[in-house]
């Protein structure tokens, strides 16, 4: 089953909050998966909707895990701040 377009706007959405070491960690999935890029001094491009479905797979795992390392580190900070005022 082929990703739809939603899908795929969703995951850009995504893509487009990553900070510099999640960006250059999806560039390394594309690269493993041997996609097509073009790459220039403004930055790295690529075509989500030529994306084959096993590195869109690979992506949308990349997500879940930088938002879960996101959700814990806000955490922590969190309960150092709330131990920090004690």
């Amino acid at each position: 089953m082929s990703t739809d377009f939603e899908t795929r706007k969703k995951l850009y959405d995504e893509i487009k909050k990553f900070n510099r070491t999640e960006q250059e960690e999806l560039f390394r999935i594309l690269k493993r998966e041997n996609e097509d890029l073009s790459e220039n001094r403004n930055g790295i491009f690529f075509d989500l909707t030529t994306i084959k479905e096993n590195t869109l797979n690979k992506i949308k795992e990349w997500i879940q895990f930088c938002k879960k390392n996101t959700s814990e580190f806000e955490e922590r900070e969190k309960e150092i701040h709330l131990l920090t005022q004690q």
